[in-house]
């Protein structure tokens, strides 16, 4: 899939049928309304911040908008294809818990190596608290990673595999009642 998507091959078409979990007339819809609202056929991280920010009207939300458009952002090109926005709608609204639990471990894995640091989970947590004008956001991450790491570290090594983190969350409230709107 092109950066310019402005039309859908049929490949391409199929290959998101199959790869979501949404039926054909649900892609096209889908396309119809992308290519409506983003007539180039991607969105750019200004445009993104733009619609993001409007669900955090009274704290910043920046930074965590940020974090969100890398996850969409899969092929890191600074743009976000319908493809893209495709398999993580489609995550998030069908996607399994296990599968919402990898998105979400996405979000904290700043640098992409596969592990979660105290300071990538202290990082998104101090944008989160931030975008939600939470009262003293980095002392509040803190606290929080240092609790989801106590929770979630079964090995404590220091760092949170993908494994830990989703087979954990169970036994964290706190990480999983933060996680639910996203």
């Amino acid at each position: 899939m092109g950066q310019n998507q402005t039309k859908l091959t049929s490949s391409d078409f199929k290959e998101l049928v199959g790869g979501t979990k949404f039926s054909k007339n649900e892609v096209s819809f889908w396309f119809e309304k992308f290519k409506k609202e983003f007539p180039k056929g991607k969105i750019s991280k200004y445009e993104f911040l733009v619609i993001y920010s409007k669900f955090f009207p009274s704290g910043d939300g920046t930074e965590f908008t940020d974090h969100i458009f890398r996850t969409y952002d899969l092929d890191q090109n600074g743009f976000i294809d319908f493809r893209e926005f495709l398999v993580t709608i489609s995550i998030a609204q069908r996607g399994t818990p296990e599968e919402k639990l990898k998105w979400a471990f996405r979000l904290y894995d700043l640098d992409g190596n596969g592990s979660l640091t105290r300071t990538e989970i202290k990082t998104v947590l101090t944008s989160i608290y931030r975008a939600r004008k939470q009262p003293n956001p980095e002392a509040k991450a803190e606290l929080s990673t240092n609790e989801f790491f106590g929770a979630l570290d079964r090995d404590k090594n220091g760092e949170l595999s993908e494994e830990e983190f989703v087979n954990g969350i169970d036994s964290c409230p706190s990480l999983k009642e933060l996680l639910q709107g996203y």
